[in-house]
């Protein structure tokens, strides 16, 4: 193979890894993959995952990941600037990927147990239970809950790698950009308000409810 021919295929196979995680994360999942049984703090409730994504994903996130990183070293002997620049993204992309994989980083999956409302988001965990919400505000990227007592997040990541805000003192937000298009304001406000009807959570019939609703989405 002539050098030429095989840089044009060094640059598809780059493209193609670029292209594929992208493409990936816009699949579309199956209800019964997006709602399920989860768990946040020992009790059983149910898990709302996003709905958009693909389990290769990660796998094709770590190949580009080892790639930049061997491009990196490839150039140790050439240029030290550039060798520097891909093998720091290369091993900062690893480290995304090895906080992905072992759950520290989390998808943004949304848990409502007995308790009280969870999420793991970009390495920031919060933890809201259901006596502390005192409202909920949608907006096109998040669920903003108002909370009787100030939220601190649980950081599994350095901090500067987690965009999650903190609204006021009395509200945290809960990115929904990922999350299925189901009636977060109805059932918060229904398990803020009923302390009977939080059992239902981890139950059948409620997660096959929401199953239902999104099986009704064109």
């Amino acid at each position: 193979m002539s050098d030429s021919a095989g840089g044009i295929a060094v640059l598809a196979a780059i493209a193609v890894l670029l292209v594929a995680p992208i493409a990936l994360a816009l699949h579309r999942r199956k209800p019964e993959e997006v709602v399920r049984t989860g768990s946040a703090h020992g009790r059983p409730g149910m898990a709302i995952h996003p709905w958009r994504g693909h389990r290769f994903g990660i796998a094709l996130a770590a190949i580009l990941a080892l790639g930049v990183t061997t491009l990196g070293l490839s150039y140790l002997g050439s240029s030290l600037y550039a060798a520097a620049f891909f093998t720091a993204a290369g091993l900062f992309f690893l480290y995304l990927g090895w906080a992905r994989a072992t759950g520290r980083a989390g998808d943004g999956t949304l848990t409502l147990t007995p308790d009280g409302i969870h999420q793991l988001w970009a390495g920031s965990e919060v933890f809201v239970p259901w006596d502390d919400v005192r409202g909920l505000v949608t907006t096109r990227t998040d669920l903003i809950v108002e909370t009787a007592r100030p939220v601190v997040p649980v950081h599994h990541i350095p901090p500067f790698l987690s965009r999650r805000s903190i609204v006021t003192e009395g509200a945290v937000s809960l990115p929904r950009r990922n999350l299925p298009p189901l009636p977060f304001h109805e059932m918060i406000e229904r398990y803020s308000t009923s302390s009977a009807a939080r059992n239902e959570l981890a139950t059948d019939e409620t997660i096959e409810r929401a199953r239902g609703i999104l099986t009704s989405i064109p």
